[in-house]
């Protein structure tokens, strides 16, 4: 089975109508799907997209999706942790010249410590570090 990370703005385009990548990502959940693949949702992603969610789409939506999130087994919830916290403070501080944010740096110690490389990702940052490549852009 294949595992991908999964970060904010995917799963923000997933659920928001109005998004320009919404028919994308939708398109590649169900590819991802039909694959018998899964989605790695860490944590700080997940509390990232409920703050996302709820500030442009509302609560309503942002519990839904939430639910969905949290219930789905088509998402493995991965906690960070203090090691990888600690690693994601090295790597925010590492790449200062980098525009990545701190739930970036994340992704990219997570993507490191599990050894998956996909990120279904519309972020650009993805496709400069290293490790990772964005999946929806392979």
């Amino acid at each position: 089975m294949q595992r991908l990370l999964i970060d904010t703005g995917a799963i923000y385009a997933f659920v928001a109508r109005a998004d320009e990548h919404h028919l994308g990502a939708r398109e590649f959940i169900r590819d991802v799907i039909a694959r018998d693949s899964l989605f790695v949702l860490l944590d700080l992603v997940f509390a990232e997209s409920m703050i996302l969610l709820k500030s442009r789409q509302g609560a309503t939506v942002a519990i839904r999706a939430g639910r969905e999130l949290r219930r789905n087994p088509l998402y493995q919830w991965t906690p960070l942790g203090s090691q990888g916290e600690r690693d994601t403070w090295a790597a925010f501080q590492r790449y200062d010249d980098q525009d990545w944010s701190y739930t970036d740096c994340a992704l990219l110690v997570v993507a490191q410590q599990l050894k998956i490389p996909d990120v279904f990702a519309f972020d650009e940052h993805f496709d400069q570090m290293p490790y990772v490549r964005r999946a929806n852009n392979v």
